[in-house]
């Protein structure tokens, strides 16, 4: 009993208990040891993602950009204005009630829509400086099976790759305008096609309900004319056909009803006159403008962001995969103790059937 219990502590103090299992795990000081162990391999595969970053550089075309930004702004409406303006003194927002302003980021999806894309695809431009001019599908690569579906795709294309926003919509509502191509030339006339095509929407398109009403008021302004002048020709024929009209009474009569519809008539003029030239005013104040603080101009040089991303993840990549292949070699060929684990046993089974010969079970030696 006394040697039974020496020789556990015995047994203890040295720590190979009979419980203990036999430790086929890896650490990861192993994995940083194999690593470091084959550091040069690792180099190989990093020098092999920069190798390969170059080709893809040197491969693929420079881009261009040319950008531009602006402000959406809109007249105010006296009456909504005032009454932001007394809310105001109390410390009350009332928001965009004071104001006929749209939120920047309209603009934005504006430039992305079909209304503005659609004439810009159907417009030609040059490469460089003489050269002839192709349209936009041609210049940008886009093909298609038919005329709709080139239209298609240069539309997705524009939107995806050529075309980027960003808005600053908590503070000064500006709207920045990035367009990107493979011509600096190209860059710049887009950018300034897609700002004559925003100044086109404003202008014409988007018909404020103060030029609907000026368009009615100046139909009904000529309407009330014209009837002033039937009236005036009516009441002059009948003084020239009835010359001494005072002596009889159904001729007064008569010519003083011609007369209440020249008055008639004449206050409709007067006031449809000043009706149409207040409408005239408000069109143009509620007009909406924007206000742009800097212009398109032909990009200096080209972009010169995306080189060092293809380097980065090239080499990445390069890195992840010598690593991968490093740790798998290397347990490929572990020393025997850890070769009896059962995931590398049936793993080189399978990869011996796959060669076609007969593996030796490790686990028999």
């Amino acid at each position: 009993m006394m040697h039974t219990e020496a020789v556990t502590s015995s047994s203890a103090i040295r720590g190979d208990t009979p419980s203990d299992p036999p430790d086929s795990g890896v650490s990861v000081a192993m994995l940083v040891a194999v690593l470091l162990r084959q550091r040069r391999t690792l180099y190989g595969f990093v020098l092999l993602g920069v190798v390969t970053a170059l080709i893809v550089i040197g491969v693929r075309r420079s881009t261009y950009t040319s950008s531009f930004s602006f402000v959406p702004e809109s007249g105010v409406d006296a009456s909504r204005a005032g009454l932001a303006g007394l809310a105001g003194q109390f410390g009350i927002s009332l928001g965009a009630l004071g104001s006929a302003a749209q939120p920047p980021q309209l603009y934005a999806d504006l430039l992305l829509s079909r209304e503005v894309l659609a004439p810009i695809i159907a417009d030609s431009f040059a490469t460089e400086a003489g050269e002839a001019r192709a349209p936009l599908p041609v210049v940008l690569g886009v093909r298609g099976t038919s005329p709709a579906l080139v239209v298609e795709n240069s539309m997705r294309a524009l939107r995806r790759d050529v075309i980027s926003s960003t808005v600053a919509a908590r503070t000064t509502g500006m709207v920045r305008v990035m367009v990107r191509t493979k011509s600096a030339r190209v860059s710049v006339e887009l950018a300034n096609r897609l700002l004559e095509e925003l100044h086109h929407f404003n202008n014409v398109t988007r018909q404020s309900r103060a030029r609907e009403e000026r368009i009615f008021t100046e139909k009904r302004l000529e309407e009330s004319r014209q009837a002033l002048r039937l009236a005036e020709a009516a009441i002059e024929r009948f003084q020239q056909e009835n010359r001494q009209f005072q002596s009889s009474p159904s001729l007064v009569l008569q010519f003083e009803r011609l007369q209440r519809e020249i008055q008639l008539h004449q206050q409709v003029v007067v006031s449809l006159a000043q009706q149409y030239e207040e409408n005239r005013i408000r069109e143009v104040r509620d007009t909406p403008v924007i206000t742009v603080f800097e212009r398109p101009v032909l990009a200096a040089r080209a972009d010169p962001g995306l080189r060092a991303i293809i380097l980065f993840f090239s080499v990445l990549a390069a890195l992840l995969v010598g690593v991968v292949v490093v740790l798998v070699r290397d347990l490929w060929t572990r020393e025997p103790r850890f070769a009896r684990e059962p995931g590398v046993v049936a793993l080189r089974r399978e990869w011996e059937s796959l060669r076609g010969r007969h593996s030796v079970d490790p686990g028999s030696v």
